[in-house]
């Protein structure tokens, strides 16, 4: 009976850390994102700090693209939430296009 319970909780342990490991390796290859062919509603999909992440990518890349570090963080609200409605309202558009639109 001793072994029994010994070999379950073994069991239970190491198909914990399968899992673990499983779970690891998913979200490491979905880490990596291109946000010049995710469409809005992959955008959109997107929760938490990974959307953050995201938009703030795109803003980066279009003052990257403008040649300037200098930002007014009003600006960039405003342009987050036409970026966010047009892409509720527009799910299949290319989001870094969108993006582009909107703030260059």
């Amino acid at each position: 009976m001793f072994n029994l319970n010994i070999r379950s909780a073994a069991t239970a342990v190491l198909t914990v850390l399968a899992l673990s490991t499983v779970t690891a390796t998913t979200q490491a290859a979905d880490s990596k994102r291109d946000f010049g062919t995710q469409t809005c509603k992959e955008v959109m999909r997107l929760s938490g700090s990974d959307r953050d992440i995201a938009l703030a990518f795109a803003h980066g890349y279009v003052l990257g693209k403008k040649g300037t570090t200098q930002y007014d963080v009003d600006v960039l609200a405003r342009i987050t939430d036409q970026f966010i409605d047009h892409c509720l309202d527009n799910p299949r558009e290319n989001a870094i296009k969108v993006f582009e639109n909107l703030a260059m």
